[in-house]
């Protein structure tokens, strides 16, 4: 009873060898789950610049879900070299439906939704005349 009453508060603990953060003692490995999928990642990253894979290929190569390196395209943090004969399978435009190598969209279409007032411009410039009418009961 006395050995735990001498124990400082960070005894039970470990610090991750990357980012410092506080360890549980019961925790297995030596890096926090932050640190561990910052890695993974780049590993993942680096693999996918040195080869000519897919999704597919990553996803067997570290023993992760399809899903996971989908998501990492999808929010624009990996890309796919493009190639004539390669294709992503399942990566396509959430607009349009081309292949698209990075994130939702295809260019053309990010192009398309990021300027929405120069194009919608010549549609308003009569809306004068377009606008609906009320009788006045005085004129009649």
């Amino acid at each position: 009873m006395s050995d735990k009453k001498n124990q400082g508060f960070f005894e039970n603990y470990r610090y991750c060898k990357d980012c410092m953060k506080l360890l549980p003692s019961e925790y297995e490995f030596d890096l926090c789950p932050t640190c561990i999928e910052q890695r993974l990642f780049r590993e993942v990253r680096d693999y996918i610049r040195a080869n000519d894979v897919t999704e597919y290929d990553v996803a067997d190569k570290f023993q992760i879900p399809v899903r996971r390196v989908k998501a990492w395209i999808r929010e624009g943090r990996i890309e796919y070299q493009k190639t004539e004969d390669k294709k992503i399978v399942g990566s396509r435009c959430a607009r349009c439906g081309e292949p698209i190598m990075i994130g939702d969209f295809c260019p053309r279409c990010i192009k398309y939704m990021q300027a929405p007032k120069a194009r919608l411009k010549g549609e308003f410039e009569n809306i004068d005349a377009s606008r609906m009418r009320f009788l006045d009961d005085k004129k009649s």
